[in-house]
Formats: structure tokens, sequence, C-alpha cells
């Protein structure tokens, strides 16, 4: 057994958020042995939804029903290529806007020309898609109100993108390159988040809402559509670490049961972090079971150090061997017991209210 116990229980629903604020993964089990990986923390050994499932003494390649790729933001997609050429029976979901012809003349261009100006995102797509081409497997393409699996009692639906976000993304990355004859400049701001995968997950009764990074603007479009399925979830994925842009109050109302758990990943960039003060204070006026994956310590800067120390001591022949407990929120249900959420925290997760900077 390590620090992080055993598996769930075939009849128990789990919900893991791991990841500080250099990237975000969550790890779903959704009954009778089969799990869903929701993005990728990648790391320089492995990405940690793989860690994590073989801490608990699980093959990925043999429980990973699904993987879904929300968005093509470093800190989100980083290492969901070797996720892909691990998990062999996982089926692969992302959002179709990444299927249109414009998108894939965009990542032809970029890869000689701008790669550098957009991080390892593009890189992980292009690499995913080159693992899924020679497998001969197809992904599956999120849209709004879109069946992603039904498998036994489980169902998994996309609520996003909506067309309008498609269509949006689509014009966006129209000015990612100059016309014909025309020299380069700079490359436009292109925001992966306007066209980020949200996903409902239901279990039996048990619903969660997983917001990736969606903004609020989008959100207003999700809670107006009748199409949308039914009922209210018991647990929620903060979107884009439960900053202001991606709030949106009717979400609270609409999707949600009063006082569910939230998890949140937090982020940092120099000075500039969120969950900030008023994040805070916003979250916890609407629920008080709400948790960060991490401390503000485990944020971007810091850990980028750790891992330029881990790679000198490695080239100096030196092992290191990685402590067994990552930063994570846990929580797991009954999938029948109309039970409510247990919460175990691991690393420096938190109670929101415990999250200090």
């Amino acid at each position: 057994m390590t620090a992080l116990g055993t598996p769930p229980e075939d009849d128990e629903f789990e919900l893991t958020l791991l990841g500080p604020g250099y990237g975000e993964s969550i790890v779903l089990h959704v009954g009778d042995g089969a799990w869903i990986l929701v993005d990728s923390c990648g790391r320089a050994d492995a990405p940690a939804a793989l860690a994590y499932l073989r801490a608990l003494g699980l093959n990925p390649a043999s429980v990973v029903v699904l993987i879904v790729a929300t968005h093509w933001h470093d800190d989100h997609i980083r290492g969901i290529a070797q996720m892909v050429e691990v998990c062999t029976n996982a089926a692969f979901c992302c959002s179709s806007v990444l299927c249109q012809e414009e998108f894939l003349t965009a990542v032809r261009a970029l890869e000689r020309r701008h790669f550098a100006s957009f991080g390892s995102g593009l890189r992980e797509i292009h690499g995913t898609f080159t693992r899924l081409r020679a497998a001969g497997v197809h992904p599956v393409w999120a849209l709004a109100n879109r069946p992603i699996l039904s498998e036994d009692r489980c169902q998994v639906w996309s609520l996003a993108p909506a067309d309008e976000a498609f269509s949006s993304f689509l014009r966006a990355l129209g000015r990612l390159l100059p016309p014909a004859g025309q020299a380069e400049t700079r490359v436009p701001s292109l925001s992966p988040n306007d066209a980020a995968v949200v996903l409902w997950v239901t279990v039996g009764d048990i619903a969660v809402l997983l917001g990736s990074d969606l903004e609020r603007r989008r959100w207003s479009t999700i809670v107006q559509d009748a199409a949308r399925p039914a009922g209210k979830a018991s647990a929620f994925k903060v979107p884009h670490h439960g900053s202001e842009s991606a709030h949106e109050p009717r979400v609270w109302e609409s999707l949600l049961e009063p006082e569910p758990v939230a998890v949140i990943t937090p982020w940092r960039r120099g000075r500039r972090f969120v969950p900030n003060r008023q994040d805070r204070r916003r979250i916890l006026d609407l629920t008080a079971n709400a948790y960060v994956s991490a401390t503000v310590d485990s944020t971007t800067p810091v850990r980028r150090r750790v891992r330029m120390v881990e790679r000198m001591v490695r080239e100096s022949g030196i092992r290191i061997r990685r402590a067994p407990t990552p930063d994570a929120v846990r929580l797991r249900r009954r999938i029948a017991a109309g039970d409510s959420w247990e919460v175990e925290r691991f690393g420096s997760a938190c109670h929101l209210r415990d999250f200090a900077v």
C-alpha cells in the first residue's frame, strides 16, 4: 500500500484533481474498475495521471477507457501524447475544432514556424494525432450536448464547445497565418479557452461537472441550453483556477446542487495568482466545501526550478526517488448508497479557507 491507500471499490465513484499550478489532471473512477483521464499534468518522467494509477497498483493500459484533452494550453495538455501511447484500450476525445482543416493547416504551418510562440501545447496535439493515426484510431470530437461515452452505469457528455464558440475559434485560426505573399509579423492572440471541452459525468444518480478553463461568456450558452442533460451536479471542478473571468453565477444556481464539493487548481505566474482573495471569498460564499489541489508554494516558478535541479542531478548519475504522495484532492462516494462525498487531501492540498498567499 502507498500513501495514497488502495484503489476504489467497484461500486465507488472517484474524482481526483491532481497537480499544482504548473499543470492540471483529473482522474475519474466510474465504477467496475473503469477509469477516465481528463487532461495531463505532465512531468519529466510521466504524466501525473499515469503515475497516480500506478501508485494505486493499477495498469493504465488495461483500466483506462477514455482520455479527454479539454484544450491545448500547456498546463492541461503537456504529456497527453504519452497517455495516449500508454493507454492502448482508451478512446480519445478532444474539442471538435481540432478536427477542422483550418486547425490542421495551422498546426502544419506552426510546426515549421511558430511552435516556440505557443509552447508545447501544439506539439502535444501534433504528437497525439500522429500516434492515433499510426494506431488507426479516430478521435471522438466534443460538441455541445454530445454523448462521449456510455458504459454500464456511466454516461459522459460534452457541454461545450457550442456552435458559436466553434465558429469564433475557426475565424481566429484564420488570422494565425498571413495571406499569400505577405510577410509574417507576430502571432495573433488565440485563446484555446474559448473552445474548451466541459464535461458532464454521471454514474448512477451521481453527477459531476468538470469546468475546464471555459470563460464566463461561454458558460451563459450552457446555462441557457435546454438540450443539456438534466439534473444537478454534487461535485464541481471550478473553471480557470477559480478566477473571476470564468465565474457565471447561474452555473451555481442551475447546474449544481446546494453546497457542492468544489475543487480548484491554483495557478501562479510571477506575482499574479489565482484564486486570489476576492476569488476565494466569492467561492466560499457559494459553498463551504471548497478545496485547492496545492498551496501557492507548489505553483509554476518553484516547480520549474525543481525540475531543472532534478535534471542536473540525473545527468550527474544520481538516481532520484520521488515522494509517493502527489498534490491532490480526492473525492469518493458509493454509487448506489446515497452517501455524501468523502474528501481526502494529499501533499500540500488544503481547504480553500486555508489557502494563504
